[in-house]
């Protein structure tokens, strides 16, 4: 007797324990939070998707936190629910409220071992929070590292421990919020390894999206270093965007990302504003240097969304 094909498929589906379902169904859908800066949200297809781990690593100092801040900040614009855990015990209110996070609404965890950092991961996924941040793989330590003293030191302690979380985490993301992670990137005898990461391999197995970020150059003003160009490469998605390409945006220190200059750089590029030495055109009207551009938006609200819709 020849099987009913549609039958057996169909029985297959409701079994529960299975986790099978067809290609088009709803499961499989996500949603993104965008950086709401034009050449990143256009890197990654539109910005960090639910669902999904997100990897942002680099050297010191070059804003990988600072990204991982604006994530936060829009989830929480946009009234959704977002955590923050903090191996590093780093978290700071005032520079994060100068990063545009409102504290008075995102969690914030200091777990005081690797295992803890990875049960309150789960358990914020689990209650479907939209964002969890943590800050970073390389403060996770096992609570048998804190138990022994300081000369315990066994050969990769801190891979093995990522290696065998990181699988128990994911499954939690089905549920329908977004797992950013930040890590660092360490020396190595000879050549720098890029890629080199404390914690092993499986965090770049399991990421569906490698953010790393690089420091490109000096931004200058009247001869005084003020900021850099951050680099953004996308390494590895499963999610769109443009695989190894890069995007770069200017970063202040007083201020991070400067939204408004990566709207005119972006203008720029599409010859929206064209420039001829220091003078900057916009719809036939000149102005002195990228100050004064940048004066002529920042007084005119209008001017700058008309400016915004056009680039995006």
């Amino acid at each position: 007797m020849e099987t009913d094909s549609e039958k057996v498929i169909e029985d297959l589906l409701k079994n529960k324990k299975l986790n099978l379902f067809r290609g088009d169904d709803s499961a499989f859908e996500y949603s993104r939070v965008p950086f709401n800066i034009p050449a990143l949200d256009r890197l990654t297809g539109g910005g960090i998707a639910k669902k999904r781990l997100t990897l942002i690593y680099g050297p010191t100092n070059v804003g990988k936190s600072y990204l991982a801040s604006q994530i936060c900040a829009n989830v929480l614009k946009s009234g959704g629910q977002a955590a923050w855990i903090d191996t590093e015990l780093s978290w700071d209110s005032e520079w994060m409220a100068r990063c545009g996070v409102d504290t008075s609404k995102i969690l914030v965890g200091q777990p005081e071992s690797g295992e803890e950092a990875m049960d309150t991961i789960r358990t914020l996924l689990d209650a479907s929070f939209d964002l969890v941040v943590l800050d970073s793989i390389a403060g996770l330590v096992p609570h048998k590292n804190l138990e022994e003293d300081f000369s315990f030191n066994p050969m990769a302690w801190q891979a093995r421990f990522v290696n065998s979380s990181l699988p128990k985490i994911l499954p939690s993301l089905s549920n329908g919020g977004a797992l950013v992670a930040v890590n660092q990137v360490r020396s190595s005898i000879g050549p720098v390894a890029l890629d080199n990461m404390p914690g092993g391999l499986a965090q770049s197995f399991f990421a569906h999206a490698l953010l790393q970020v690089r420091r490109k150059g000096w931004i200058e003003d009247k001869g005084e270093k003020v900021g850099f160009d951050m680099e953004v490469r996308l390494r590895k998605t499963k999610i769109g965007g443009e695989n190894w390409s890069s995007a770069s945006v200017p970063f202040r220190v007083d201020g991070g990302i400067d939204i408004l200059e990566s709207y005119i750089r972006e203008a720029l590029g599409k010859k929206l504003i064209t420039q001829a030495g220091p003078w900057y055109t916009y719809k036939e009207q000149k102005h002195m240097g990228l100050n004064g551009i940048k004066k002529v938006f920042l007084e005119d609200e209008v001017l700058f969304g008309e400016l915004k819709e056009s680039v995006t």
